[in-house]
């Protein structure tokens, strides 16, 4: 068994150079050591998903700098307001090279933990029963955990299967743990992870969360602008084309004059579980929670 208390205690011979010799007995305590019980290769894995996401969030930081979206006004029948329109003409995002390397993070932290599992099983048995049965589970419904993670599950010691259960995502249908399942990290690490890296969904531009508009609206009189306060604004969050409409300023009288523009920085979306989601954020969630699961193993081995 590895760990424990390690004391180790060496006479040393020092020798000043340039000076008389001097013999010095030196005493080391090295005391309590808390030696990794995970293997070093899947702490690799977890970096070069690290180096994965970090080189994918510049390429995509790099690209909004260097490409703006431009935003302009056009009048609403009877002038009624404004539509604030996107102007992508000639605007091409490399959706595509982002897409795989989306998938290869993806495969890389899913691979990870299911290397976990088996690492663990081998220290049950070595080799494990059923080789092929073993993944990490990744459940919903309790139910559905009882019935099918069984055949991993029994091939874990008590306390890795009782940590297993612990955090799986059907914990949070209680109302004492925070969040839903349909939200929880390793169900969108799931979700994901059952694409073909090069199938992976393809990502798409939408506007970012916060627009601030410097148009300026000038109406007929000062009674048609009180009448407009505070303004009807509908925001669109649907992906970007060229042309779309990402603003509508409804007004209850006829707009005189407006004037002004913006650019703003798209941002980089991924459909997960019918949910819109900014893509740099999904693989920084995923990454962090795969360690934090991975550390969580490390301290119920060394325990």
């Amino acid at each position: 068994m590895l760990g424990g208390n390690l004391q180790h205690i060496a006479d040393v011979e020092v020798k000043a150079c340039g000076c008389e010799d001097i013999e010095s007995n030196i005493t080391f305590y090295l005391g309590h050591l808390e030696i990794p019980q995970i293997p070093s290769t899947i702490y690799s894995k977890l970096d070069r998903a690290d180096s994965k996401v970090l080189a994918f969030q510049n390429s995509i930081s790099e690209w909004k700098r260097d490409n703006k979206v431009t935003l302009y006004a056009e009048f609403r029948p009877n002038k009624h307001g404004l539509n604030i329109k996107c102007d992508m003409e000639g605007l091409a995002a490399p959706l595509e090279n982002w897409r795989v390397d989306f998938g290869e993070i993806i495969y890389t932290l899913r691979s990870t933990l299911d290397n976990l599992i088996f690492y663990c099983a081998k220290r049950h048995l070595d080799p494990p029963i059923e080789p092929r049965n073993l993944y990490f589970p990744i459940f919903t419904d309790e139910g559905e955990y009882k019935k099918r993670a069984v055949t991993t599950t029994s091939q874990l010691e008590n306390n890795i299967r009782d940590l297993v259960e612990k955090i799986q995502p059907y914990h949070r249908h209680k109302v004492e743990v925070e969040g839903n399942p349909g939200i929880d990290p390793l169900v969108s690490l799931n979700f994901l992870s059952n694409f073909d890296k090069h199938r992976m969904p393809i990502p798409f531009l939408v506007p970012p969360n916060e627009i601030s508009i410097n148009h300026c609206f000038q109406f007929h009189s000062n009674e048609d602008a009180s009448a407009n306060v505070p303004p009807n604004v509908i925001v669109h969050t649907d992906p970007l084309i060229h042309e779309k409409t990402v603003l509508e300023f409804i007004t209850n009288c006829p707009v005189k004059m407006a004037s002004g523009n913006i650019q703003i920085a798209a941002n980089v979306a991924l459909e997960v579980n019918n949910q819109t989601r900014d893509i740099v954020e999904v693989v920084n969630q995923l990454a962090q929670y795969s360690r934090l699961v991975v550390q969580e193993f490390e301290k119920t081995l060394t325990n």
